[in-house]
C-alpha cells in the first residue's frame, strides 16, 4: 500500500493481500509524513 504525502487527507478501501476482505483506509498527511492511519474493516 502506498499512501501519497501530498495530499493532506485521504481515504480509500482496498482489499487484504492475504484474505482478500476490504478495508477502508483514513491517513492525515503534512508534506512527506504521516500524521495518523487509521483503518477499518470495510
Amino acid at each position: 500500500m502506498v499512501v501519497d504525502t501530498s495530499v493532506p487527507s485521504s481515504r480509500f478501501t482496498t482489499d487484504c493481500e492475504v484474505c482478500c476482505r476490504p478495508f477502508e483506509v483514513t491517513a492525515e498527511c503534512e508534506p512527506g509524513e504521516i500524521l495518523s492511519l487509521d483503518v477499518q474493516p470495510g
